[in-house]
């Protein structure tokens, strides 16, 4: 997978403001496996940078799409999915991650809870 670094490095505590990603992060991608570099991608959108990676923009630009289609079972908070929204599988940021098992949640997890979840999910 790409790096997501935009060549703007600037570290500020332990975050890269170019790309989002941790200074930890950035040591450990080329040996990550492809589904840990997913996981953090779908987190960097996230992170409060003011312009993302676009190799990170999985998710369509804001006026394309609400805000929110539903709130988060995971921690509550707001989170937008584009088959809620009824658009196609292949518009939705989470169809560039890999896939998990369905639960029994109300509905989709926001982008940092099913990082996490992926993240557990992965054999370091």
């Amino acid at each position: 997978m790409a790096s997501p670094c935009v060549q703007r490095c600037e570290a500020k505590g332990d975050l890269c403001l170019g790309c989002g990603r941790t200074l930890s992060e950035i040591g450990r991608w080329s040996t990550m496996t492809e589904a840990e570099q997913l996981a953090i991608m779908a987190t960097l959108t996230t992170r409060g940078l003011a312009s993302p990676s676009p190799v990170v923009a999985v998710m369509p630009a804001p006026d394309d799409q609400p805000q929110s289609t539903h709130v988060c079972p995971g921690c509550g908070e707001p989170a937008y999915c584009a088959v809620s929204a009824g658009k196609g599988i292949s518009e939705c940021w989470c169809s560039q991650l890999p896939a998990l098992p369905m639960s029994d949640a109300p509905a989709c997890w926001c982008e940092a809870c099913l990082s996490k979840a992926i993240l557990a999910e992965t054999p370091v």
